[in-house]
């Protein structure tokens, strides 16, 4: 064991020092200062939104202007940016949520950017002014990132009874009731209500309810199942509900056929072709009028448009998202350019639309942080091109799934390259090194199995 360790935490520390020289490649400059309120004297850049979209555009603008050429403001409601892809390991125990987030405060003040952290309740593009609860911004161009929220598609009972996965909030009120349930259980003799308490259904066969699936198997299994003496491990029971005949979709087939595999060998119940119709009572009903009770439902089964972009008076895509054009700004209104999950960029010949995924933003970020440089100066716009990065997938336990380049693989290999990959997007040293610990400690100690509840 300690053999292993070593050489976990060898492979670790240097995926951590391979982060931190990535990231000083940023084009971070901490010389560069705050360029005060806006004075009307210069192009007025506004980006609203922190997420993937909104930082890569900020970054790749901090690499080509001076803080001279523009006033650049990011406007958030957070004041911090959060690394979604892996919000569902602080909602299973094995991060903590602050090494996952990264201040907007310093981001913006070492590349010469204001930041106004407050809501943004509305956009008129024909005044060229951005809504915010403190107050009326207006700018020249305006980067529109500001995401998607769950779809429940109508059925208020659904999300009214079920947990979602779109915030740090939400994250760690599931990792709670996560483990008061396993506390109550422990305390009660009916076997019907402790195995109620004891069923966790995911709802969502995308990559999220696969990922947040794996993990939770390694909480329950490995974590909860060894320090509750009281609770044997048949009592545990982890289900994953897709409508469709297959999981991932989207993604190579071949890495879905992985998963569903992975999940059947270790006891994960996969329900495919079983659509649900609502919540009641502590159980999910299909369309067929089946009721599958559990105690913990997770609703990742779809997202859809953020409201204020769903507002816009413009062409949109079927479901909902902004349609762009080939440098990404809305065609009615060329000086907004709409990133991430809020657009829909086609491509001309297939009819297809790029999928709202933060390898989709990033790229899209970097794209208009140049073009916004390029309006600045009077110079020809470039059109933007995906270029796909391949696909990994995390499946559990020292597994995942990767697709690179023609070569689909899964195993270890393919967790190591995951970890790796996500080391390096994660903004911040400090994080970077407070999650290589985590990791570590979730592997070879145990995760946070603590209910840090406000008490009643």
């Amino acid at each position: 064991m300690i053999g292993k360790l070593g050489k976990f935490t060898a492979l670790a520390a240097g995926a951590g020092l391979a982060g931190w020289l990535f990231s000083r490649k940023r084009g971070r400059n901490p010389d560069r200062q705050l360029t005060g309120s806006p004075n009307g004297q210069k192009p007025r850049i506004v980006v609203a939104g922190a997420g993937f979209a909104g930082i890569s555009t900020l970054e790749e603008l901090a690499r080509h202007i001076d803080p001279d050429e523009a006033e650049v403001t990011l406007v958030d409601q957070h004041n911090y940016h959060m690394f979604t892809p892996l919000l569902y390991q602080v909602a299973t125990g094995a991060v903590d949520s602050a090494n996952l987030t990264y201040p907007l405060r310093r981001f913006c003040t070492t590349r010469g950017f204001r930041f106004i952290c407050s809501k943004i309740y509305g956009l008129n593009p024909l005044d060229q002014v951005l809504t915010t609860a403190a107050g009326q911004i207006e700018y020249d161009y305006l980067v529109f990132g500001l995401g998607s929220q769950t779809n429940y598609f109508g059925m208020q009972e659904i999300q009214d009874r079920s947990f979602g996965l779109k915030s740090v909030s939400n994250a760690t009120d599931l990792h709670r009731k996560i483990v008061r349930n396993f506390e109550l259980a422990a305390t009660l003799d009916d076997p019907e209500e402790r195995r109620r308490l004891l069923t966790f259904i995911m709802v969502g066969g995308g990559a999220t309810g696969i990922e947040l699936t794996g993990s939770l198997h390694d909480l329950v299994r490995h974590n909860m199942i060894k320090f509750y003496p009281e609770i044997s491990n048949d009592e545990a029971r982890i289900m994953l509900i897709e409508a469709s005949d297959h999981v991932l979709p989207g993604i190579n087939e071949k890495i879905g056929k992985i998963a569903v595999k992975r999940f059947e060998e270790i006891g994960i119940e996969m329900r495919l072709n079983t659509r649900v119709a609502g919540i009641r009572d502590n159980a999910v009903i299909t369309v067929d009028d089946e009721l599958i009770y559990g105690d913990v439902i997770v609703w990742t089964a779809g997202i859809k448009p953020n409201p204020i972009s769903a507002g816009l008076a413009v062409e949109k895509y079927r479901d909902g998202r902004v349609i762009i054009d080939e440098h990404l700004r809305i065609p009615a209104v060329p000086n907004i350019f709409a990133l991430g999950d809020a657009a829909a960029s086609i491509d001309p010949e297939t009819g297809d639309t790029l999928p709202p995924n933060a390898a989709v933003a990033v790229q899209e970020g970097e794209v208009t942080g140049q073009n916004l440089a390029r309006l600045i100066r009077g110079e020809p716009l470039i059109p933007f091109t995906y270029q796909p990065m391949g696909e990994l997938i995390a499946l559990g336990r020292l597994k995942a799934a990767a697709e690179i380049g023609p070569v689909v693989f899964s195993g270890m290999v393919a967790w190591i390259i995951w970890r790796m990959v996500y080391l390096t997007k994660l903004m911040g040293t400090r994080n970077r090194a407070g999650l290589v610990v985590d990791w570590i400690a979730s592997i070879f100690a145990y995760r946070k199995i603590v209910d840090t509840s406000p008490d009643e």
